[in-house]
């Protein structure tokens, strides 16, 4: 029979213990999760936020049999920084897709001639580029519109089953590899949404350098720059829809194999 909490005997230490690492572990998660981690999010708007949601977990996790309350601080701090670890752990690995949209925005970049307009990004606090803030908007909008932060909690809501609190995150082979791959999809992730306008504009430096060759005596690079500033604007715009429903996809895979990952 499932045990629920005592109204009688809510704040005794062993209550108050599981709240607080219910709490620390999505505290950990708000530190690296995507959308929640920025600069944009006041620190205390994120606390009071995994307050009320560790509040809900709070009965539905309560009933873990195999947790023995901490008999001195030295055991009850180890507790709090394994689960701050697994909470930003599973943030980490979520954030991962942002940073592979960031990535492609990079890819485009340099290869429009835009890389040397970096400036602070107030929404992260270190220097991107003005493709890679579009990108990272656009990202950001699909995330929350399409609810993939739900997908995020659960993830977060399951891993108390795989990994109960007192217990610490065993990385197994299979663990390992999945990981792996997952850190290994930035890549995929920033040339499928940078290869199709990398390749057009790649084909029109090929024609640039033939112009150049054919008529030597025209200042091809001075035509060049803003031409491909055009071309890639052009595109960017073209290829926005289909952008929209290839990183819909993209958030919707990832999130699901970060659920069977912490189950």
């Amino acid at each position: 029979m499932t045990q629920t909490p005592n109204l009688l005997n809510l704040l005794s230490p062993y209550n108050i213990v599981i709240y607080m690492l219910i709490f620390t572990r999505l505290s950990g998660l708000m530190q690296s999760a995507p959308f929640f981690s920025t600069i944009g999010a006041p620190i205390m708007t994120r606390l009071w936020f995994s307050a009320i949601v560790a509040f809900i977990f709070y009965p539905l996790v309560y009933a873990s049999k195999n947790f023995i309350v901490p008999k001195d601080i030295i055991e009850f701090i180890i507790l709090i920084m394994i689960e701050f670890f697994i909470g930003f752990l599973i943030g980490f690995i979520a954030n991962l897709v942002f940073e592979g949209v960031r990535m492609s925005g990079n890819i485009l970049s340099v290869q429009m001639g835009l890389s040397m307009s970096e400036a602070l990004d107030p929404a992260t606090g270190v220097s991107s580029n003005e493709l890679s803030k579009i990108y990272i908007y656009l990202v950001t909008l699909i995330f929350i519109t399409t609810g993939a932060y739900q997908m995020l909690f659960i993830a977060v809501f399951n891993s108390f089953s795989a990994i109960p609190m007192g217990e610490f995150l065993i990385f197994n082979s299979q663990i390992i590899a999945s990981m792996v791959q997952l850190f290994g999809a930035i890549f995929k992730i920033a040339f499928g949404v940078a290869l199709p306008i990398f390749a057009v504009l790649i084909i029109s430096d090929m024609l640039l350098g033939m112009m150049n060759k054919m008529m030597p005596q025209m200042n091809i690079y001075m035509v060049a720059l803003p031409v491909k500033i055009y071309i890639g604007l052009f595109l960017i715009l073209a290829f926005l829809s289909a952008t929209n429903v290839y990183l819909q996809g993209v958030i919707k895979n990832y999130l699901q194999a970060i659920n069977l990952l912490f189950t």
